[in-house]
């Protein structure tokens, strides 16, 4: 493969492709992961996703086929946007039993980065106190006061962590024991004091923020307590007091962190859905959290973000769900903006996200385990991928995964009844690495894969004359060898040949404003499939990469299109999977799909511009 280039402009238009790859790289990838993408952009009304859907970061599709496959090189007069690169990137944050202290970021962090499918971890901080005593971020909710110079140490681990791909690291800070009054102003000055040394240390350690878990391990500091002889009102107000406190002591040191919770008011849409929450809140276990909340926006600056990182994604298990949930979660009518003052909901639709959790070991648990997720398609592997990539399309930015028999790093657990025996998940789970880094990243995942057996030696180029070296015939040079054209004779009648003037030989399109060249692959069932190639744009021309996928009864049943005509390389990958047919008595039926079309259109801007495709110059 070489490099796509962009040529200074001239008053003819020549489009040298250098080079077509069609890839089979990996076997059996079954997830749907980009269905909202699908869709064809003049299909779809959402600019934003028009826009994204040109973008060569978001053009993966998993695509089960059949029987062929087609590629094609185009000319054509439609131009495409850039993708929108203010939407932030999904990530993905490890939680889990393995839960690292800052020692083993330091000790690890390389080969944590390099063997693990993640965008960050939530860590904890150990420390001593002046007499030696143990300290834990994961048990810091109380009064008691803490030295910021205790936390120095952990900062020199954290430092010396030259992290690339830990991007968005958090540090734990759980509501444990939990035992603070609603009344005890110094104690919750020692908390807010404690937030704000957490918070210190995440901004001088160039890290995201806090990943606040407000679960009761210890007393159940967001349940209205009778015996304390205050009303629910009265305490709420409090509770609301105390949220603002809280955030005030992080934003003094870190006005612009991310606080990624484990649930904000996900915890309560059942409260949010009543005409009276509150009569539901005065008895739940967290039913002044959303006091507490409202309070943390009181105080949060513009430049803050709360996620609701929505525990209750652990049991999701379709789309649906999960699209519910994050509805539920962000928009002005759902059920958590009800437990929002009205003063602070602009605010909330503002600066918090919808996000989910994820639990591992419900794909690996045994049928007798409530906590049970059984195969899709004969393979638990593929209802995780499914399930992952729905949670994922789903959140504004944050997946957290969690799981607890089994580790990504460190030492092994301590669980020698479970499943997973505290081994490593992918001695459990072989294949789950790559698994959540193709949802994670899919073109990140494949490019990486393509690198693998690029460098082993084992990448094969399934295109014929990929090279444009040869032409159809001797006798008649019309076009290159293996290769079919098509042009809409509506709007032009130019024509295709094979020129040998061009690198090792090209394909020319003379005066065609809107045609292809087109080549048919086999494929087989299950395999993905990588589409790259590399082109030398000059003048006007803008040649796009196009995926097209069809049914045995000539019906598109995708189209990808990546823009080239830019200093880089398009790649497209894909593996069909989930649109169904009906039998006559109404079950449900796999797909036949027989042909997958690779489009390199070069769109062109005048009626005399010509492109050629064509071998290395």
């Amino acid at each position: 493969m070489k490099t796509l280039n962009r040529i200074s402009p001239s008053c003819r238009v020549l489009l040298a492709l250098q080079s077509v790859t069609v890839l089979r790289f990996w076997q059996d990838f079954r997830t749907s992961m980009l269905q909202r993408c699908a869709a064809a952009p003049a299909q779809r009304g959402d600019r934003r996703v028009r826009r994204r859907r040109t973008c060569v970061r978001v053009l993966l599709r998993w695509l089960r086929l059949c029987r062929a496959a087609v590629l094609v090189l185009c000319t054509g007069t439609q131009v495409f946007a850039d993708g929108d690169t203010t939407t932030p990137r999904r990530k993905f944050i490890e939680l889990g039993w393995d839960i690292p202290a800052t020692a083993l970021l330091r000790e690890s962090w390389r080969e944590m980065e390099q063997t693990t499918p993640f965008d960050g971890v939530m860590f904890k901080v150990e420390a001593k106190d002046d007499q030696g005593g143990a300290l834990s971020s994961e048990s810091l909710w109380d009064g008691r006061p803490w030295k910021r110079e205790w936390l120095e140490p952990a900062l020199a681990d954290l430092k010396s962590c030259a992290f690339a791909r830990f991007t968005d690291n958090f540090v734990r800070f759980n509501a444990t024991p939990g035992t603070l009054d609603w009344a005890d102003d110094a104690g919750w000055a020692a908390l807010a004091d404690k937030a704000g040394h957490c918070a210190w240390l995440m901004k001088q350690s160039g890290s995201k923020g806090l990943a606040i878990d407000f679960e009761s391990y210890g007393a159940h500091q967001f349940k209205l307590d009778a015996a304390k002889g205050r009303a629910f009102a009265e305490t709420a107000a409090l509770a609301r007091r105390r949220g603002g406190q809280f955030v005030r002591g992080i934003a003094r040191e870190f006005p612009d962190a991310v606080l990624l919770a484990l649930w904000l008011n996900s915890i309560n849409l059942k409260a949010g859905a009543s005409a009276e929450p509150d009569t539901i809140l005065a008895s739940s276990g967290y039913g002044l959290l959303p006091a507490f909340i409202d309070g943390m926006l009181d105080a949060a600056p513009p430049a803050m973000v709360l996620v609701d990182g929505c525990e209750n994604g652990y049991y999701m298990d379709s789309a649906e769900e999960y699209l519910r949930a994050a509805h539920a979660m962000r928009s002005w009518n759902g059920d958590a903006i009800r437990l929002v003052s009205q003063a602070n909901r602009p605010k909330y639709r503002q600066q918090v996200q919808a996000g989910f959790g994820f639990y591992l070991d419900m794909f690996l648990n045994d049928a007798t385990n409530r906590y049970y997720r059984g195969p899709l398609d004969g393979s638990r592997l593929d209802r995780l991928e499914r399930n992952l990539g729905f949670a994922r399309d789903a959140a504004d930015e944050y997946v957290w995964v969690y799981g607890e028999q089994c580790r990504w790093w460190g030492k092994p657990l301590n669980v020698p009844n479970s499943v997973g025996k505290g081994r490593l998940w992918e001695e459990a789970m072989p294949g789950i690495t790559r698994a959540i880094a193709c949802v994670r990243d899919p073109i990140r995942a494949a490019q990486d894969e393509i690198a693998r057996l690029r460098a082993a030696g084992a990448l094969t180029n399934l295109a014929r004359n990929p090279d444009f070296a040869h032409p159809s015939a001797e006798e008649t040079r019309a076009l290159p060898a293996e290769f079919g054209a098509w042009q809409d004779e509506t709007t032009s009648s130019g024509k295709f040949t094979w020129d040998p003037s061009v690198g090792s030989g090209a394909g020319r399109a003379t005066g065609v404003k809107w045609g292809c060249f087109i080549q048919s692959h086999d494929v087989k069932a299950g395999d993905t499939y990588a589409v790259e190639a590399d082109g030398l744009s000059r003048g006007a021309s803008n040649p796009t990469l196009v995926v097209r996928w069809q049914t045995k009864q000539d019906v598109d049943a995708m189209t990808l299109i990546m823009p080239s005509g830019r200093p880089e390389r398009g790649v497209v990958f894909g593996h069909l999977r989930g649109l169904r047919e009906s039998d006559p008595a109404g079950k449900q039926k796999p797909p036949h799909y027989d042909s997958f079309g690779v489009y390199l259109k070069s769109r062109m801007m005048t009626s005399t511009s010509w492109p050629s495709f064509g071998g290395r110059p």
